[in-house]
């Protein structure tokens, strides 16, 4: 089965590594809504954003290239949501060695997430191994690619 791997992630690629930022945290409080986000995605442009809600619709993705050849692989996405709105989330695949990497979420997972985001009309394509685009599934969306994602301690479940 192949699954529609967002337009972005090959442009981002051009911008620089996808590896996690480090040993920065995401503080809960700091979290912005996602609503506010979609309201007016502009200001948050390619900027680092904390976000926090449940994780839907996990989609592990088949291998990309990048333009030198390289092929990524261990992609997915998968869907953020904090109740006031949903967003769709990438996380970037290794590039350069061929691995076998399950996601690192699964559906229903409460998670805090430092993400990119990318508003509407920057993007570069990807594509499959036999040169052909993958599908946009939304052309005028707002996205972000992950680089941190951490369970959220604050909404663990009660002990019994």
């Amino acid at each position: 089965m192949r699954y529609a791997l967002p337009g972005l992630l090959l442009g981002l690629l051009a911008f620089g590594s996808a590896a996690p930022a480090g040993a920065q945290t995401v503080q809960p409080s700091d979290t912005v809504p996602i609503a506010d986000l979609l309201a007016d995605p502009e200001p948050f442009h390619l900027k680092l954003l904390p976000l926090r809600g449940v994780v839907r619709n996990v989609r592990a993705l088949e291998p990309y290239y990048q333009p030198s050849g390289a092929g990524c692989y261990g992609a997915y996405t998968f869907m953020l949501e904090d109740g006031t709105g949903s967003l769709h989330v990438s996380v970037l695949g290794i590039c350069g060695t061929p691995i076998v990497k399950n996601p690192d979420v699964a559906d229903g997972d409460r998670v805090l997430v430092t993400a990119q985001i990318h508003a509407a009309a920057i993007r570069g394509t990807a594509r499959k191994s036999d040169g052909s685009p993958f599908p946009d599934p939304d052309p005028e969306g707002v996205y972000a690619v992950a680089r941190i994602i951490a369970r959220d301690q604050a909404v663990a479940e009660p002990a019994n």
